[in-house]
This record gives C-alpha cells, sequence and structure tokens, in this order.
C-alpha cells in the first residue's frame, strides 16, 4: 500500500465531510426561520444560494415554494385582531350585549348576562360599583391591611417580636455609639503619621 493514497482519501473524506456539516449548518437556521415564520402565519422568503458567499447549496435545493407576504396592511392588522381576539368594551366605551358578545363567538360572562336587560347607563354604574367593591372588600384589605387600632390588645406572639425588634435597635444605636477598633484607627492615621521626607 501506499502512504499518499491512505492520506489523500483521508482529506478527501475529511473535506467531504465538512462540505457537509456546512450545507446542514447553514439549511437548520433557515428551515427554524420557516417554521417560525408559519406559525405566525407571515412570509419569509427562502434565502437564495448567493447569500451564502462560497458555500452556494445547489439550485435544487434552494427552489423551495415561497409563501406569500401580505398584500395590504389592512390584512396584518385584521390578523392581529384575530390573534389577540376583541375586548368586550367597543370602541365608544360602551359594553356589548349578549347578542353582540354571541354574535363574535364570545360566550358573554354570567355578570353580563345578568346586566343585560339595563341601559348603557346602568350597565356602567353597575360595573363601576362592581370594581370599587372587589378594590374594597379583596383588594386593599389582602395587599394594604390597616394597621390594627391603638386601643386593641396584642397578642403574645407580636408582643414577643417587638420587644425582639426594640432590642435589636437599642444594640445597634450602643454599637454606634463605641469607637473603631484601635487597631482600624491605627490605619487610618498610618499615612499621616509617616509623611515621608516631603512633608
Amino acid at each position: 500500500m501506499d502512504d499518499t493514497t491512505i492520506l489523500g482519501g483521508a482529506l478527501n473524506q475529511l473535506g467531504q465531510t465538512a462540505k457537509q456539516t456546512a450545507k446542514q449548518a447553514i439549511k437548520i437556521p433557515e428551515e427554524i426561520a420557516q417554521d417560525l415564520a408559519g406559525q405566525v402565519g407571515i412570509a419569509k422568503p427562502a434565502a437564495s444560494a448567493e447569500d451564502f458567499g462560497p458555500l452556494r447549496q445547489s439550485s435544487s435545493e434552494a427552489s423551495e415554494p415561497k409563501q406569500k407576504q401580505w398584500q395590504s396592511d389592512e390584512e396584518r392588522i385584521k390578523f392581529l385582531k384575530d390573534l389577540y381576539g376583541k375586548s368586550d368594551m367597543s370602541q365608544d366605551g360602551s359594553l356589548k350585549t349578549n347578542k353582540q358578545a354571541t354574535v363574535e363567538g364570545k360566550k358573554p360572562s354570567e355578570f353580563q348576562e345578568q346586566i343585560a336587560d339595563k341601559t348603557l347607563e346602568e350597565q356602567k354604574r353597575l360595573i363601576e360599583l362592581r370594581n370599587q367593591l372587589h378594590k374594597d372588600v379583596y383588594y386593599d384589605p389582602t395587599f394594604n391591611p390597616k394597621n390594627p387600632p391603638a386601643g386593641g390588645e396584642e397578642r403574645p406572639a407580636e408582643k414577643v417580636e417587638q420587644e425582639k425588634n426594640k432590642e435589636m435597635q437599642d444594640l445597634q444605636q450602643k454599637e454606634a455609639k463605641k469607637p473603631p477598633p484601635l487597631a482600624i484607627v491605627r490605619e487610618q492615621n498610618k499615612t499621616e503619621m509617616f509623611r515621608g521626607a516631603a512633608g
């Protein structure tokens, strides 16, 4: 056997493997982008072989079917509105009735069913009252609790906790009044004590 043929064969195989790896590395991000574009509903043109310079693909690989772009802004806006849904409030600020809500494909909530026979002004007033009640009964007591009245009795656990806090504060005040240790003072004053020849 000839050593040059073995070496040449190994180098040739290594070159082919590198070319295949480069082609795959180019295809993977492109395929991911096309999949994502397909899921979102937008079209992304396939990259041409010229975009990749020396790592060009063959013409059969580059000729993939291209998806359509949006024809107009209205189509894009309509798609986004369908994607994110419609609110229960119309643009003029009034609530939609049961009939309007079911026509759009949404089931009205129980509260909307209860106030459907009321006028728009009554509906707005009831919604405001409902929101105020929610704030007063649920939100404020949960997230902004009021302090107990001054004349009320404290529980023993609270008393112990307050005493511990007071002791900790007293201890911190005493520590703050203490002079710093002598070693720290000497280190701070060291540069001032030995000024050198200039000084």
